[in-house]
Order: C-alpha cells, then structure tokens, then sequence
C-alpha cells in the first residue's frame, strides 16, 4: 500500500506524536564514521547474503547500536496484506521480550484500518511513530504491550517505529526500536528529527532486502515450476518413446543391438518360430513380446512359459494341460498353455533347461501342431507360433545327449542372437535413462541428475549380468538416493572398485623363471576366473563359454583353487 493509493483518506484523527527536543548531541557529529561503517556493512549484507532473516538481523544490530537500543523488531506485511507479523527480534536485556506474541492486525474487527496501535499506524499512513515514554502517552494503545511485558521485568520506554516501503512507495512492514538512548548508559529517550533522518536510511535498507528477497523467492518459485514441468515432459518423452518402441526396454542406438533389431523386424510377419540366444539379462523375453507385437498374432494372446521352473511332470501337465483323473488331485479337466495360446504365441524360455521327455511332445507340436493332454489319449489341433529362448549353448547339449537335434533344427528357423551389454556399452546412458524415468515414474519423484563419476564407472563395468544388472544396478542406487543427484556411494562396491573388493581382472602373472607349463596354467587359471566372475559364478554358463565340460571345469577349479571373493 502507498500514500498515492489513497488509504489514508478517512482515517481517524490520531493525537500528534508531540516529541520534545531533548538537545540530543548530534549522531553526525559525534560519529559520523561509525555511520558510515554501520552503512557499509549494511550494503555489503544486502549484496551477498541471499537469506532474509540474516539480512535484517544486520539491519536492526545496526540500528540498534547506533541508537543503543536495548531491543528492535522488524515486521513484515505478510501477502494478503492485513497482519503484519514479527520476521526478527532482538533484546539483549530480555531475550524473552524480543519477539511478539501474535501478529498486528492492521483492520479492526468490524472494518478500517487499526489505527490505535502505533505499528499499524506506521505501515497505513507511512509516518514515523517517535515517542519518548509509552505509559506517559496516550495517542496509542499499548494494553497489548502491558500484558506481554506483565509476564518479566523488562519495561518499554522510549519506542520508535518506521514504515519500510520499497522505491514504488508499497508497504512492506516496519522496523521497531525499544528504549533508544542518546548514548551508552543513558535514560531512554525519543530521537532528535536529525537523528530519526539517519535511522529511516537503515529502515530504508530493511526495505530494499525485503523486496529483494520477495523477487528472489519468487524466481525461485518460478525455477521450481520449470524443474517440474522439464521433468514431467521427461516422463511423458520416456513414456511415449516405450509405445514408440512397443517392447518396453527395446532401447539401444548400438549398431550389434540395431542389427539385432533388425533382423527382429524381418522375423515377425513372416510367423514362423524364432530361436533367441543370448546371455542371461540381455532382453530375451522383452524381444520376444516385441516379435508378437510386430506380427500377424498380435491381437491374439502371448503366453509365457520358463522352461527351468517346474519338474518334468508339472511342467507337461502346465503346458498341456490334463484330464479329469489323470493324476491324484486332477479333479477336473484343464486346459494347457498351449491352447491358451491358440491363434497366438506361445514363448518358451529357458528351453535348453527342458526335460528330454517333453521336448518330444514339443518336436509334435511344432511339426503338426498336435497337442496331447496328460491322460488322454486323443490329440487336439492347436495353431501356434513358437518363440523360444536359451543363454545354454545347444550344440553341446546335443553333443552331450541333452538335447534333440531335430528339435533344435525345428527350432531355429529364424536364430537371433542378442549381443551382450558390454558388446554394446554405448547403449548404456540411454538404457539408464530409461530405467531412471521408469522407477521415478513409479515413485512418484523426479529422476534425479547422474553425477559424472556414476556414469563412468557404469561405463565401464563388464554386467555379467547384462542389461538386467544394469537395471537392478539403477534401481537399487534410485533407493538409497535421496537427495537429487546420484553419487558414486549409491552404486554396489564393486563397480565403485573400492579396496578389497576384486574387479573381474586377471590374476597375478606366473613368477619370473617359471616353466611353460606353470605359465600355460597360470593363464588358464586366469581365464577360468574372468569367465567365471562374468557369468556370476555360474559354472554350467562358464563351462560353455569354455567350450569344455562342466565335470572338467570342476576339476580345474579344485585344482587352481578359484573361489569367489566373498567364500574365501
């Protein structure tokens, strides 16, 4: 509010603030370099503190001093602009009394402005309130005063008031000063006219930190409402490039993960079974759903079925369903997977891990698409697309009788094989974008920035465990992140290759002298352990990735005495 808006029409006549002229000594005469140091500090407050409180802290400590004050407040106009309530108070002598009990309405309970209290008085009419003994004067009500300071021994005196009001001549609070002296020890006393004038340029200061501060709160505001309209497009980007893509996680630029895609995008309207090999993690199933997708069966259903998770005999019954009292607990006829799929595709994962009794009845399925119910002795005709998958190295299977050849050839009409994560590193920022949007997403919070050292050491992690890893890797750090940026102490220990904790690196060389037979050992020692390391540990994976046998590769890790870093 400003004096050109015209509240102060129709006020009530307030009794004139009648201050005597105590010949108080001259402030700029007595010390004029203490104002100008007081002032200096002032300035240099307001230009390099950011926060509000410390601001006008400094403000009345200067005021103070140089009115040897034992107390003052500044009061802020809060937004709605009818209270103004205490933001700083100070009082050396009564701590107690520094601040005010409840806000100073500046409207009466039935309407206009509050005009008997001095502090509203100075924010409506813009004058300063100068009074030498608030019990000897009566223009004001000071009940309120009397009350609080009832409680303590502390008494106001001489009280001072000046409006702050910016350069545009709105209110924006006051600045009170509680028992000013004329010097050091003195009696309390109202200021010389000459005084007040060099206190209003503190007030004055008060004032400009108070609309600084406002303009800064809102530009902070306005940052804040940027930051989340970026991150919610960024969510919505995330979300519209999955349905772009369809599979949800087919995410890569690499060109071995393109070709792969693109050898994909050839197989599936053809509708003919599809073969995918691959490590474990690397995305064997979300391709799979992406070929359904991408086919003539789309509309229809996609079943899943991991081949390594049920026995023999649960996973036929699974599959193929049974018939009423083919078995205890077959109470009821039950259709299989295989008709679920009809008309759709039927995925088989893990396929290498299935039993040699059943891929016989899978072998029937894909040549004539019969399938036979668990006790009964009729076949049914079911239409089905075949989409397997396997990290298990099927040539060897075979080679070792774990495996149907003839079913492998069925199989692998179309074989497509995914490139492992550390083929293809250069996927890796985009991938944990991607993971990043989708677990905030679920959270509810925004994704949080990647400081540099996370992404190089993600960059240069090996992931065994493929993108799966990665995934899990991101994930994990999301949750133990809570502020906005993910640090290098979120990642796992090993990736952050902290002191104790082995890298998948070879081990030490053989010793200088030794015979070609120890070095020959020494370097098979070594690749045993990476590819051990690489696959988690996993020794029937590693035993293929060795082209040896698993019952050999025992024997050589018995011999070398390799163990996992946290067995030993």
């Amino acid at each position: 509010m400003g004096e050109s808006d015209g509240v102060t029409q129709g006020l009530p006549a307030v009794p004139e603030l009648a201050v005597p002229d105590l010949a108080v000594p001259d402030l700029a005469v007595r010390d004029p370099l203490g104002i100008i140091a007081e002032l200096i500090e002032l300035t240099t407050a307001l230009s390099t503190e950011r926060r509000l409180e410390s601001v006008l802290g400094a403000v009345v400590s200067s005021a103070r001093r140089l009115t040897h004050a034992d107390g003052g407040r500044v009061l802020v106009l809060e937004r709605t602009g009818r209270e103004l309530y205490c933001m700083v108070g100070q009082n050396d002598a009564a701590p107690d009394a520094a601040g005010l009990a409840r806000p100073v309405p500046l409207y009466r309970a039935g309407g206009g402005f509050h005009m008997e209290d001095p502090s509203a008085y100075a924010a409506v009419t813009g004058r300063v309130v100068n009074i030498a003994d608030v019990r000897a004067y009566s223009g004001f009500d000071f009940a309120e005063l009397y009350r609080q300071e009832a409680r303590g021994a502390f008494r106001t005196r001489s009280f001072m008031v000046l409006p702050l009001r910016s350069l545009e001549g709105v209110t924006l609070g006051v600045l009170q000063l509680v028992n000013t002296r004329a010097e050091p020890g003195g009696a309390p006393v109202a200021l010389s006219a000459r005084f007040e004038g060099i206190v209003r340029a503190f007030a004055a200061h008060a004032a400009v930190a108070i609309s600084n501060a406002r303009l800064f709160e809102e530009n902070r505001q306005l940052i804040r409402q940027l930051d989340r309209a970026n991150a919610d497009l960024k969510l919505e980007n995330s979300r519209l490039r999955s349905e772009i893509v369809v599979g949800d996680g087919v995410i890569g630029e690499s060109p071995p993960f393109q070709a792969a895609v693109a050898l994909l995008r050839r197989a599936a309207p053809a509708d003919v079974p599809v073969l995918l090999l691959g490590e474990t993690g690397t995305g064997k199933e979300v391709f799979a759903k992406l070929l359904h997708a991408l086919g003539p069966r789309k509309d229809k259903a996609l079943v899943v079925q991991n081949c390594a998770a049920l026995p023999e005999h649960l996973l036929e019954s699974e599959l193929f369903g049974y018939r009423k009292g083919a078995f205890s607990g077959a109470t009821a006829d039950k259709k299989g997977l295989v008709h679920e799929a009809h008309g759709g595709t039927l995925f088989l994962d893990e396929i290498g891990d299935m039993p040699l009794g059943l891929q016989a009845k899978i072998l029937r399925l894909l040549g004539q698409g019969e399938a036979r119910r668990v006790g009964d002795t009729r076949t049914e005709i079911v239409d089905v697309r075949i989409v397997a998958a396997t990290n298990a190295n099927l040539p060897a299977k075979i080679a070792a009788g774990q495996f149907r050849e003839d079913l492998y050839y069925r199989l692998s009409v179309f074989p497509l094989t995914l490139p492992p994560l550390r083929e293809r590193p250069s996927d890796i920022p985009a991938l944990i974008e991607h993971f990043l949007a989708r677990a905030c997403h679920a959270q509810r919070r925004n994704p949080p920035a990647l400081s540099p050292s996370v992404l190089d050491a993600l960059m240069k992690w090996r992931f065994p465990g493929n993108v799966r890893e990665l995934k899990n890797v991101v994930e994990r750090a999301l949750l133990l992140c809570d502020e906005g940026r993910l640090e290098p102490r979120h990642l796992p220990a090993e990736l952050r290759g902290e002191p104790g904790v082995p890298a998948p690196a070879l081990p030490a060389q053989p010793r200088a002298g030794a015979g070609l037979r120890a070095m020959v050992q020494c370097y098979e020692a070594a690749l045993i352990e990476v590819q051990l390391r690489e696959t988690g540990w996993n020794q029937s994976r590693a035993a293929d990735l060795l082209k040896i046998s698993r019952r050999s590769l025992v024997d050589k890790v018995q011999r070398y005495a390799i163990r996992q870093p946290e067995r030993a």
